[in-house]
Order: structure tokens, then C-alpha cells, then sequence
């Protein structure tokens, strides 16, 4: 591919012919719900209104350029999924794996569709060691583990922070793929309800 796309509109053009993938079933798979997501907010969509991006999707299988093999880095390293929708700090690391390889992957955050999800980390009250877990969790949090999520193209939680206080690791942070704003996040509501609209459509948008 000589022109990796840069927006969800891109991805609609000839030249993309049976080459969109995403990182599984949307009913199933996290990534492949908020690929979806994004497409709908590059396509007056929002938080409450998944809809368009399984119109758009639609439209992608519609015109031939939507492919129903589910990207990993074994399909990509072969040529099945050369154009993957899946989390920027997963693509960025396949980007590093691959380069071994002779394969040029390129990441894009598209400028029209950026959805921001976190991980959500917990200690069970009833856990036998609960003390153990919270000094892992403190670990986690303090500059050196923030700093491991980042080498990994992780955008860690603490990172505005950690710049301001000097103690982020700028070379790391450096490669990040580049995207502007603020981050919003759904509600869990919004995401309920948008699950709802992906199992009762996502079928029909791609099939035939």
C-alpha cells in the first residue's frame, strides 16, 4: 500500500478494495466496539448515537472495501489485514515487532474519528493477600510503572502529571503516535446502549 489513510473518509476510496479489518466481532471484541464507536463520531455520530458507524461499516462492505477476516499480527504480516482498526498502542508495537520483519506498518489516529477508552484496575476486598495487591497496585501507579505502560505505547494515567513533575520518560513518550485534544470517555450507560445497537445490527450492516 502506498498511501496509508489518514480518516475514516479514506477508507471509503477504491484503493482500500478488501483491505479494512477490524480486531474481531464488535459484538464481542472491545477493540472492534470502539472502531466502530469511532466511526460513528467521524460520522456526525456521538456517545448516544452509535448508529452511523454501523451505517458506515455498511457502506465499507457495500463498496468492497470491508473484509471480514479479523486482523492479528499473523494476518497482517501476510498480507490479509493491510489496513487494521485496533488500539494505537496495540498497532504501534506490531509496528516495532514487524520492522524485524521488512514490514513498514504505519499507525494513524484518524483525524475525524478519535475514541479514547481506559483499563480499569481493581483488588478484591476477599483476595487473600489484599495488602500484596495494594503495594502492586502503588507500584503500578508511581512514575517507574506508569513509566513501563508507556514504553509499551501505553498512554498512562498519570502522564500529564508525571510531565509537569519532570519524571516522565520522554524518549518513550516521544514515540507515541501523535493525536490532539482532550480525551472524552461514554458513559457506562452510553456503552450499554450502544452494545444493544451492535448485537441487534452489526450482522445485517456487514452481511451479504
Amino acid at each position: 500500500m502506498k498511501t496509508c489513510p489518514t480518516t475514516f473518509a479514506d477508507l471509503l476510496k477504491p484503493q482500500y478494495k478488501g483491505q479494512v479489518a477490524l480486531n474481531g466481532n464488535p459484538t464481542k471484541s472491545g477493540s472492534a466496539f470502539g472502531g466502530v464507536y469511532a466511526a460513528a463520531l467521524a460520522n456526525k455520530g456521538s456517545f448516544d448515537d452509535i448508529q452511523p458507524g454501523l451505517d458506515f461499516f455498511g457502506k465499507l462492505k457495500k463498496n468492497g472495501n470491508y473484509t471480514p477476516v479479523e486482523s492479528t499480527p499473523a494476518t497482517v504480516e501476510k498480507g490479509e489485514t493491510p489496513i487494521s482498526i485496533d488500539w494505537d498502542y496495540l498497532n504501534a508495537g506490531y509496528a516495532d515487532e514487524f520492522k524485524s520483519k521488512g514490514v513498514d506498518w504505519k499507525v494513524s489516529i484518524p483525524s475525524d474519528g478519535q475514541y479514547a477508552q481506559y483499563y480499569s484496575q481493581a483488588i478484591n476486598k476477599d483476595a487473600p493477600h489484599p495488602a500484596a495487591a495494594r503495594l502492586w497496585q502503588e507500584y503500578l501507579y508511581s512514575a517507574e510503572g506508569q513509566n513501563l505502560w508507556l514504553k509499551g505505547y501505553a498512554r498512562p494515567a498519570l502522564m500529564t502529571s508525571m510531565e509537569s513533575a519532570g519524571t516522565l520518560d520522554k524518549t518513550a513518550a516521544a514515540k507515541l503516535p501523535k493525536v490532539t485534544g482532550t480525551p472524552s470517555f461514554p458513559t457506562e450507560d452510553q456503552q450499554s446502549k450502544a452494545k444493544t445497537v451492535i448485537a441487534q445490527g452489526w450482522a445485517k450492516a456487514v452481511s451479504g
